[in-house]
């Protein structure tokens, strides 16, 4: 079994989106979730897919172009 200390301290330098948006090289909607990783104080790692409706289960490497919207949702 896991230690709760752990699971929380990696908890908390997690950073998770769920999100449906505009996949551009399907060219229809994907349903996603992102998630960055806290480095240090102030750094993050860049958002990445970790799971999408579009793709086989498991299977989550692509252009990731749709990541932009996370931060620029369409209005």
């Amino acid at each position: 079994m896991s230690d709760p200390e752990v699971l929380d301290r990696i908890l908390q330098t997690c950073d998770y989106r769920f999100r449906t948006v505009h996949c551009p090289q399907e060219l229809k909607p994907a349903d996603i979730t992102a998630a960055k990783w806290q480095v240090s104080d102030e750094h993050w790692t860049p958002w990445t897919v970790v799971d999408c409706s579009l793709l086989p289960a498991g299977e989550v490497w692509c252009h990731m172009n749709c990541l932009v919207q996370l931060e620029n949702p369409p209005k």
